[in-house]
């Protein structure tokens, strides 16, 4: 029974540091902190003091490591985030209580897996593998042991740290060998343990794997070679002034004597680490002690100090029992601190990402209402440019139909000139020959002048001034209003020229000598405002009815 209480607390104190000395890096990571503003490297401080106070105040540890949890939240990094609750796994770890311990370490497991993080993966497996320890699941805690040595070998290691992880995993694993009776295997890994104790010059864990090679040599009753062990263990600690290492060596030498029934010696070394556990606070230790000093007396029939031995420990159960309630209370109002705060944070988070999803609904509705005012001018730009189009194509088309009327008109007019030309020449020729034809012919002749004069067109002028103005009404307004001086002759003589037709045919259309017709066109420009100028008169006129059109 007491051999079994032993080792499980050597187990618990195997990744111990030398509690004794002074000065630790606490200190010195407290006033990092408390400088530096970079949230990353908060976050690395607050992880490496919680791995500071693991064993001599768990608590504390789990403290700062849900500070590193609110901290790796805000900045979203899922490797410090692992790194995180590995820290709160091994805190609750040292509290006792494993389910949490236990979820947490599958937690971190699985988000280092996602990330090949195999440093990561290799210290949650060796914790794991401590916690399947202290739950007497041997098989389970070698599998997990197994595993982490697995993950330290996929990379080189990047620290004297991680190898020396690498010494406790095979230590360990000596360990568990040596209960399961294993002895074989138990002397291959503790070898190999001590070799890494070497290469590092480490001389605490070189005497932890010394003291457990002593208690495998114990165990197959090889008592001389084992205490060579445990005396290079004690020596290499007293060496380094070592408390918490002497106290160690002196349990495990106390319990080694003690089974071999030298009583005096055993008593000697007991006393000696309860006096260290006292002095240091380590009452796992000194409860140890003290229960094996207890059976000790009890053997020796001494029962005044067996009474004082058992009454020590009674004390320090109590104590330990005292601190661990505390300790399980303090844990309790720490996790609902820290929960309320976690509410608190995702309730933040949550009305964050509401004002965020606002945000992006209006901005989406902003540039939902902007494309749709953008795509309606576009497509009002786009109608309107049709219908500018549609509207020159109109305007050409009707260009093109009163150059075609105008063509027709002064063709038509042309046309009835010559024919009241050629009607007139025949009539006088007929009328002359009416005098040299007989009586009986003159009035046959004179039937068919009269006739030939009935085809004459005498308003040809107001006709083609009916015609013009239905296809150049506005040509006629625009002439009115600009200039009202004009007569009647003068507008008819606007509207030959805008037709662009010569003097000479104008002369014939009027029966105006070309003379007259040049006279008129001079008064025509002074009247129009061009005198002095060099605007062409029927440029002039074309513009004035083309510029209504445009």
């Amino acid at each position: 029974m007491v051999k079994t209480y032993f080792i499980l607390i050597a187990f618990f104190l195997t990744h111990q540091v030398a509690s004794g000395q002074s000065h630790t890096p606490a200190d010195s990571l407290k006033a990092l902190l408390n400088l530096t503003q970079n949230p990353e490297e908060k976050i690395k401080l607050t992880l490496q003091l919680s791995e500071e106070f693991y064993k001599s105040d768990p608590t504390l540890a789990l403290k700062y490591s849900n500070e590193s949890e609110q901290l790796a939240t805000k900045i979203y990094s899922d490797s410090l985030m692992n790194k995180v609750y590995l820290n709160q796994a091994t805190a609750y770890l040292h509290l006792g209580n494993y389910p949490r311990a236990l979820q947490l370490f599958f937690k971190a497991i699985h988000g280092a897996q996602k990330l090949d993080d195999s440093y990561t993966l290799f210290y949650a497996y060796e914790k794991l593998g401590i916690l399947y320890y202290y739950q007497k699941d041997t098989i389970n805690a070698l599998n997990h042991f197994f595993e982490a040595l697995k993950q330290f070998s996929l990379k080189k290691p990047e620290n004297k740290k991680q190898i020396e992880r690498k010494a406790y995993v095979l230590n360990n694993i000596g360990m568990i060998y040596d209960e399961t009776k294993k002895y074989a295997e138990s002397a291959q890994y503790l070898s190999e343990a001590l070799t890494l104790g070497k290469q590092l010059n480490d001389h605490e864990l070189m005497a932890a794997v010394l003291s457990n090679q002593g208690r495998l040599l114990h165990d197959q009753e090889k008592n001389d070679s084992a205490l060579i062990r445990y005396k290079e263990a004690l020596a290499l600690r007293r060496k380094n002034d070592n408390k918490w290492g002497i106290m160690r060596s002196c349990l495990s030498m106390g319990q080694f004597y003690f089974n071999i029934k030298d009583y005096k010696t055993a008593e000697t070394y007991l006393k000696e680490a309860i006096v260290l556990g006292t002095e240091i606070k380590s009452w796992e230790n000194v409860n140890a002690s003290s229960a094996i000093l207890f059976q000790l007396y009890k053997q020796k029939k001494d029962y005044k100090n067996a009474l004082n031995a058992l009454d020590l420990n009674k004390k320090v159960n109590d104590s330990l029992y005292s601190e661990d309630k505390a300790r399980k209370i303090g844990q309790l109002e720490m996790q609902f601190d820290f929960d309320r705060k976690q509410i608190e944070a995702q309730a933040k988070q949550r009305e964050k990402d509401l004002y965020y999803l606002l945000g992006a609904l209006g901005l989406g509705l902003s540039l939902i209402i902007v494309s749709l005012l953008y795509f309606l001018q576009k497509n009002k730009a786009r109608n309107s440019q049709l219908e500018q189009a549609h509207l020159k194509l109109e305007k050409k088309n009707l260009e093109k139909d009163i150059e075609l009327k105008d063509k027709e008109l002064t063709t038509n007019v042309l046309h009835l000139m010559q024919k009241n030309k050629l009607i007139d020449a025949i009539s006088e020729k007929l009328l002359k020959i009416k005098q040299s034809v007989g009586a009986e012919s003159q009035p046959a002749v004179q039937k068919v002048v009269t006739d030939l004069q009935s085809n004459l067109q005498p308003e040809l002028l107001q006709e083609f001034e009916f015609r013009f103005q239905q296809v150049h009404e506005e040509f006629y307004n625009i002439l009115n209003e600009r200039f009202s001086n004009l007569s009647p002759t003068e507008r008819k003589l606007c509207a030959f020229l805008r037709l662009n037709m010569t003097t000479k045919e104008i002369s014939a259309i009027t029966h105006q000598s070309i003379k007259s017709i040049e006279i008129a066109r001079t008064r025509l420009r002074k009247k129009l405002n061009l005198t002095g100028s060099d605007q062409n008169l029927v440029t002039f006129l074309i513009q004035l009815d083309s510029k209504n059109h445009v």
